[in-house]
């Protein structure tokens, strides 16, 4: 029974030490994330929003949605205009891994001002991707 037992905790030893040695094969996939780098207001009801899509993983995908929450902030410090989970879809544009594909899109709602001071922006994006187009 004690060589059994021995045998066992060497198995057990030898799995943990595989495990910890080879995580990243077990966790190969994507991460992709949309980066939003300017807002512009041209019109009033409309914002042009530049940004790129980026691949922190190990595996290329497709983008096929995106929401994004953004504000609009004047110079003066006062909130010009906020929208929350504004989703955009994307024509499956394929990310290779630890690369970036630039993306620009057009956001429309009655409630965008026309601006033409200085304004900063805050947002935050959600990026659904998945490993086959269409």
């Amino acid at each position: 029974m004690k060589s059994f037992a021995s045998k066992v905790f060497a198995f057990f030893v030898f799995a943990l030490l595989c495990a910890a040695a080879f995580p990243t094969a077990a966790l190969a996939r994507p991460t992709i994330k949309f980066h939003v780098e300017h807002v512009y207001l041209y019109e009033a009801g409309e914002a042009e929003i530049v940004g790129y899509f980026e691949n922190t993983g190990d595996q290329g995908a497709f983008v096929k949605w995106m929401d994004l929450d953004l504000t609009l902030i004047a110079d003066n410090g006062q909130q010009m205009w906020s929208d929350a989970g504004i989703r955009h879809y994307v024509d499956d544009i394929y990310v290779n891994p630890q690369e970036y594909v630039e993306y620009t899109y057009y956001v429309q709602n009655p409630d965008i001002p026309e601006y033409h001071g200085k304004y900063r922006f805050r947002f935050h994006t959600n990026t659904h991707w998945e490993k086959a187009a269409g």
